[in-house]
């Protein structure tokens, strides 16, 4: 959702640089960009392991507070051509579902914002709360938006704008797709995705 849907990915990475400045730490960009497509539980784990001195808490947090303001505020923008491919895919007879490391509380409010239904876009929607605790890149998440769909993981699209979420979709032996946004493609999602820079570009992979 985020990054390829809505383009709040802008809005982290505006809050990440600045909890470094408030906070007075280093953290990189690559580790950010590492952090995405988990669920926040993970990265707060996974930030308390590399800065063990961080209040990650009071960290993420911050984060949070910055990201909410700004979508409270509709301080953002849904991505170039997602409501054409949704209605060339629902010409088409192809399934959407929706699956996102977001809880259904903070989802629902995004697409209504930009005066949007989830029900009346998606066939079906996994949030975090459906997750059982997995993460990207655990496939947990896109198998069930399949099996909801009725789809097998082989004949299923993931497009993705993370890494975390490129391998997921790998393990789980469905079809990845990068639509990039922020981070860039590396090694790993160049050899195993295809990559588009618009979502207009599933047109042609579909075809």
């Amino acid at each position: 959702m985020d990054g390829v849907i809505f383009d709040t990915e802008s809005l982290w990475k505006k809050a990440f640089l600045a909890a470094n400045k408030k906070f007075g730490v280093d953290i990189s960009e690559e580790y950010r960009a590492g952090m995405c497509g988990k669920n926040e539980k993970l990265v707060r784990e996974e930030l308390r392991v590399h800065r063990p001195s961080l209040d990650v808490d009071a960290y993420r947090d911050f984060m949070l507070d910055s990201v909410n303001h700004d979508i409270s505020v509709g301080d953002f923008e849904i991505k170039p051509n997602f409501k054409e491919i949704v209605a060339y895919l629902k010409d088409k007879g192809i399934k959407i579902a929706l699956a996102t490391s977001s809880h259904k509380v903070r989802a629902e409010n995004l697409f209504k914002l930009k005066g949007m239904e989830i029900a009346g876009v998606f066939d079906a929607a996994i949030y975090a709360e459906d997750a059982l605790g997995k993460s990207k890149p655990d496939p947990f998440m896109f198998l069930e938006a399949a099996k909801k769909v009725g789809s097998e993981p082989s004949e299923s699209i993931v497009v993705e704008d993370s890494i975390n979420g490129i391998e997921a979709a790998v393990r789980g032996n469905l079809i990845p797709v990068m639509a990039v946004d922020l981070i860039p493609p590396n090694e790993f999602a160049r050899e195993h995705a295809y990559i588009i820079n618009d979502l207009n570009g599933l047109k042609e992979l579909i075809r």
